[in-house]
């Protein structure tokens, strides 16, 4: 009698774990993987309006290497798509999905990504390519919509 209370009491406050590591329905993690897609997808066409689209008003980028947060719309544009910049184009974009998980109105997805680019200045093309790794926070919006809130992304060190 006493192993089989202790077993009810562990299964009750069990539960709630289960719950928040698999609280996403097969529909969320399809629709969360469509953004990644639109995400992909924008970059390699070069559409800047698609790739500001799948993120939320006040997105929180957290480049790689330790550089300064880019917080909000205007900050993500001048990190991304800055005036003036030299032309650049995605040429490569890959991500895998290691792990999606999350609870309610709130995911996440971390995995690896290869990206290429092609850099023009001066005339002069030079194509990039890095491998590294993503995390990404998302929020399901009010119109049931999910939307990158927070992407942050890194890259081995030059060894």
């Amino acid at each position: 009698m006493r192993n089989k209370t202790c077993l009810s009491l562990i299964l009750c406050l069990s539960a709630p774990l289960v719950y928040a590591a698999d609280g996403l329905t097969s529909e969320d993690i399809h629709n969360i993987k469509q953004v990644h897609e639109k995400y992909r997808q924008a970059w390699l066409a070069g559409d800047a309006d698609g790739v500001r689209a799948v993120f939320v008003d006040q997105p929180v980028l957290l480049p790689h290497h330790g550089d300064l947060p880019r917080v909000g719309r205007q900050q993500l544009d001048r990190f991304w798509f800055a005036p003036g910049a030299a032309p650049t184009k995605v040429v490569t974009l890959n991500l895998t999905y290691e792990e999606i998980g999350g609870s309610g109105n709130t995911a996440y997805v971390w995995g690896n990504d290869t990206v290429s680019w092609v850099a023009s200045q001066g005339g002069v093309e030079r194509t990039v390519t890095n491998k590294g790794t993503y995390l990404n926070v998302l929020r399901k919006q009010s119109n049931e919509e999910w939307k990158i809130s927070h992407h942050m992304w890194d890259d081995p060190l030059q060894r």
